[in-house]
């Protein structure tokens, strides 16, 4: 995990900055501002069926990241509202 003054890359995937891009104004920028924060936090929750996925909570919307376990990058591959979460989350394990 990073220290408190180390910073782990954050990345997007091609599908989870078209949502971002999707989002209204404000909310788009409260999302990145969290997601500029993950660089530093510590992964807080991970999914109970699939330990590798974490989850970012934003308010009313979800983040869905990997992260890479020998360079500690952080890569972001699903941004959504949580009915948008919920659905994506039965997908993956359908």
């Amino acid at each position: 995990m990073p220290s408190k003054n180390e910073k782990c890359p954050v990345f997007l995937t091609d599908e989870a900055l078209a949502q971002l891009n999707k989002l209204d104004k404000p909310t788009r920028e409260r999302v990145k501002k969290k997601l500029e924060a993950l660089s530093t936090l510590r992964p807080a929750r991970t999914l109970k069926k699939h330990g590798d996925v974490w989850v970012l909570e934003i308010g009313d919307y979800r983040a869905m990241y990997l992260i890479d376990q020998s360079t500690e990058a952080r890569t972001v591959f699903f941004i959504g509202d949580h009915k948008e979460y919920e659905k994506k989350y039965l997908l993956m394990f359908k």
